[in-house]
């Protein structure tokens, strides 16, 4: 399989992960209070990133953390770039599967920008794991033009 083929194949199979999660959020949210179903997918979710903190096997730094992101290929699938300063490093996204995906369901934008921040939640949990401070000041869901997520240094 070429490279282009993998990475699409990969990329199909995030987008269809995020079909069935916005399919499961608003066929939940018919029966739920919305914001009933909002925590308990936030839940889930940043306890997911808390199993992957896990397996990590080692507690990590941001440079490592942005470092494995691209090691394990996972920058090919997001367009992304890294950059590791004094103070903090950086992860930087500007193509996600999750919101192509939710564009092609139809989702409006308020749709889209909450199933993002709550996907954001494994990336909370995943930095909270590791003792991380992090901010997610930009995300493509949110109409931005990247998703940005700074991971700081501590001490």
């Amino acid at each position: 399989m070429t490279t282009e083929a993998t990475i699409k194949h990969v990329r199909d199979a995030i987008k269809d992960r995020a079909t069935w999660f916005a399919l499961l959020y608003k066929s939940f949210s018919k029966a739920l209070p919305p914001k009933e179903v909002e925590r308990a997918a936030r839940e889930a979710i940043y306890q997911f990133g808390k199993l992957k903190g896990k397996k990590d096997e080692k507690r990590i730094s941001p440079e490592e953390w942005v470092e494995k992101h691209m090691s394990k290929g996972s920058g090919k699938f997001f367009e992304s770039q890294i950059f590791k300063e004094k103070d903090y490093s950086e992860q930087r996204m500007t193509f996600c599967p999750l919101v192509e995906a939710w564009k092609e369901l139809g989702c409006t934008d308020e749709e889209i920008d909450l199933f993002c921040d709550i996907a954001m939640e494994g990336d909370r949990g995943r930095a909270d794991y590791h003792g991380i401070p992090y901010e997610i000041p930009k995300r493509l869901g949110k109409g931005d033009s990247y998703c940005r997520l700074l991971l700081k240094k501590c001490g």
